[in-house]
């Protein structure tokens, strides 16, 4: 990753806000990553955030005694982190590192990693899914999510400007992104497709900020925004894919 992509990513977080609470399960932002991590957390695990940005669901999983450590290549997330770690007093379960991922990678093995919203910027995600491969144990799981070719505002071309100022590099449908990870030899454990055409609109456009802060305040609004928005996903396709995967136990033989 070259000097312009640090400077974009540290831009993007210039602004970042220090976490002064542990969120909700239903906070809005992260209610659907969530809701799928917390079925896969049942024993206490090792965890690796790749992309981690503010440290949000890290600082949710630390706070109920995972071992977390959020990696990030912008140094504005990474001081913001550490400052929020403080504030939260979680330093014995969590610690973050900036590192320029898959260039440089922790020493180390985890038990789950986490890479969200993070494939779509690097360039070469069949390299990314291999690193991610060497980090885990045999066992281990990875949870990925992406942004959908499908999403319908993208379709209709109002994303592309948005792809470009966050440094997306590409979309992906569902098979896609599960093809890259078969083929790094993971076994596919659920597919996911999420967000729906109003969620999708709420954080790519300016008018979405008040909405945003009312759902991720207060669960009456989470509700209701997220059952509307899965009218909208049966409606119109989904905006987001998480897909979950589990690096083998054992090596299959020929």
């Amino acid at each position: 990753m070259n000097k312009n992509s640090f400077d974009v990513y540290d831009q993007f977080h210039k602004e970042i806000n220090l976490q002064t609470r542990i969120i909700e399960e239903k906070n809005f932002t992260y209610r659907n990553i969530i809701s799928i991590l917390e079925t896969l957390m049942i024993n206490k695990n090792n965890i690796l955030d790749i992309g981690c940005g503010a440290g949000t669901i890290d600082f949710y999983l630390a706070n109920k005694c995972h071992e977390v450590l959020g990696i990030d290549i912008s140094k504005n997330a990474i001081r913001a982190c550490n400052e929020s770690k403080e504030k939260l007093n979680l330093g014995r379960n969590i610690n973050f590192i900036r590192l320029n991922f898959p260039k440089k990678i922790p020493n180390k093995v985890f038990d789950f990693v986490i890479c969200s919203e993070v494939l779509e910027h690097l360039e070469n995600d069949e390299k990314v899914i291999k690193t991610i491969s060497s980090l885990l144990r045999k066992g281990g799981k990875l949870l990925f999510s992406v942004p959908s070719k499908n999403a319908p505002i993208y379709k209709i071309g109002l994303l592309q400007n948005y792809d470009k100022r966050v440094g997306h590099l590409r979309r992906y449908t569902a098979q896609e992104l599960q093809n890259l990870i078969i083929n790094e030899g993971f076994l596919i454990e659920k597919v996911v497709k999420t967000e729906g055409m109003l969620r999708n609109f709420l954080f790519f456009n300016d008018l979405g900020i008040i909405p945003l802060k009312l759902a991720n305040r207060f669960e009456f609004f989470s509700d209701l925004f997220t059952f509307l928005d899965n009218i909208t996903l049966k409606l119109f396709g989904e905006s987001q894919i998480i897909v979950v995967a589990q690096k083998p136990a054992k090596e299959e033989r020929s």
